[in-house]
């Protein structure tokens, strides 16, 4: 599933990587190691975060011995929300993956607000859509985050994943402000039906 979702975004050496949630580091490493990328993860309960740094400093270790070319590797143990690390990262990143399955609709909010910090053409990879199927951008939903956001559903299929042995939907969302700039150029260039 990881291979899929590097491939899926185009993920390659000169890109920034950052996964929120990262557990206990496993995709940080892969992209770092299949895509030579800079590659963050960070996690904030402490067992996860805590094997994380075992097994970094174990994969630091091996790809010395082994003379293996990879990405450079920050795997943190704390809050996504509240990193100044992690804000930093994020505007310099290219792909995002973000397991959100089971957050709550207030922490995906909160997520969707350290969106607008990413670059445009940034992806960011999830397994719960951050856009609600048909969104359309309205005047009274123009400052909405989610206007910024283009979503291509994905597919993957089952044996893919460490929680489940069924197949599911993940979702590629491209940061992308082309959208909501032609709908606010319409709306200026329309004149007010009420005058």
């Amino acid at each position: 599933f990881a291979h899929d979702i590097f491939h899926a975004t185009g993920l390659r050496a000169a890109h920034v990587f950052v996964d929120l949630g990262s557990g206990v580091g496993n995709v940080a490493l892969q992209a770092a190691l299949e895509a030579g990328c800079e590659s963050w993860g960070i996690e904030q309960m402490a067992n996860p975060a805590g094997l994380a740094a075992a097994q970094l400093a174990e994969f630091e270790a091996r790809v010395r011995r082994w003379g293996i070319a990879a990405g450079r590797v920050r795997l943190l143990h704390g809050d996504f929300l509240a990193s100044a690390a992690i804000d930093d990262a994020l505007r310099r990143a290219d792909v995002v993956l973000v397991n959100n399955q089971a957050f709550t609709p207030s922490l995906n909010d909160a997520l969707l607000w350290k969106f607008l910090d990413l670059k445009e053409g940034t992806r960011i990879v999830s397994l719960k859509s951050f856009v609600p199927d048909k969104w359309e951008i309205k005047a009274r939903t123009m400052s909405d985050v989610r206007n910024v956001l283009k979503v291509k559903r994905m597919f993957f299929g089952s044996g893919s994943v460490s929680w489940t042995d069924e197949g599911g939907d993940w979702f590629v969302h491209t940061k992308d402000s082309s959208r909501l700039k032609r709908f606010q150029d319409r709306e200026a260039s329309t004149p007010d039906s009420l005058s």
